[in-house]
């Protein structure tokens, strides 16, 4: 137990280590807030929320320095290439200049595997393959390279250890990249001319709701109609428009539409027209 502890606290694995208590924490928190505790109901009273704000803004300092480090490599050598080739033309645009380091910096950041991957997951990976590659290897080192001085060990294995555990990390989160697509939902205008499913017992043209399928967790709409109708819970309806005041959808039955119309829904654009010309009825 002793060996570990000394392990834990020697240079440089005592510095993953801090960084993994920081990350520890800051994901205890975000358990914590998520799961919706209330810890203790005493006078005393400890504000989860802003113990988990103060814990996520260091750990967000720690990843936006990892991310700067990379984002500062990616800007010097795009600098020292735009210096020469400044030099030779003679001229550049500033504005040129700018979209090329944001370019090299996500370049670098995407090959390196952490493309459309959350800073926090990214890092907290980083740290914490870091921290077990510097704790198992750490002995070995200063065993086979005794000839060497101590401190350019340990040196030398933080920075491989750093070096490897992102090489390791990037690699281990490709797979996980589709998990963080945000989707974003269709706007107003686009639900025009759609086909949605009533989800009340009737609709009015006063209330209704429906539900729309957008491919992912689905819309909850409330709707009206305008026309007698027999619009029950379950049967499609088609959107004719957004009414801002009301903040509602205008919709009306789908069986009402012509032959040539419903063969047109098919068709985005082509619903969208087929909406307008019904609304304008």
């Amino acid at each position: 137990m002793t060996t570990f502890l000394d392990a834990l606290v020697a240079f440089p694995t005592a510095i993953f280590t801090a960084l993994l208590g920081v990350v520890l924490a800051y994901w205890l928190c975000v358990i914590i807030g998520a799961a919706g505790i209330d810890m203790l109901d005493g006078d005393a009273h400890f504000d989860l929320e802003s113990g988990a704000k103060a814990v996520s803004g260091a750990f967000e300092g720690g990843a936006k320095a990892v991310s700067g480090a990379f984002e500062g490599g990616a800007k010097a050598t795009s600098g020292l290439l735009e210096g020469g080739a400044k030099a030779v033309a003679g001229h550049g645009h500033a504005g040129h200049s700018h979209l090329h380091d944001a370019e090299a910096a996500t370049g670098l950041l995407a090959a390196l595997g952490f493309g459309g991957i959350p800073l926090t997951v990214s890092v907290s990976l980083v740290v914490f393959l870091s921290w077990s590659l510097s704790l198992l290897t750490g002995q070995m080192a200063h065993g086979a390279l005794s000839i060497l001085p101590s401190w350019l060990i340990s040196t030398g294995l933080g920075l491989g250890c750093f070096a490897v555990g992102t090489v390791v990390a990037g690699l281990a989160v490709r797979p996980l990249r589709p998990i963080f697509i945000a989707k974003r939902a269709p706007g107003r205008e686009a639900l025009m001319g759609r086909v949605c499913n009533i989800s009340s017992g009737s609709v009015t043209a006063r209330d209704g709701h429906a539900t729309f399928n957008d491919g992912a967790a689905g819309l909850i709409l409330n709707v009206v109609c305008e026309k007698p109708n027999q619009l029950r819970r379950g049967e499609p309806a088609l959107i004719l428009g957004y009414d801002a005041e009301r903040g509602v959808y205008e919709v009306e039955p789908v069986d009402w539409l012509l032959p040539q119309e419903m063969e047109q829904l098919r068709d985005p654009l082509k619903a969208a027209a087929v909406a307008r010309a019904r609304s304008q009825r």
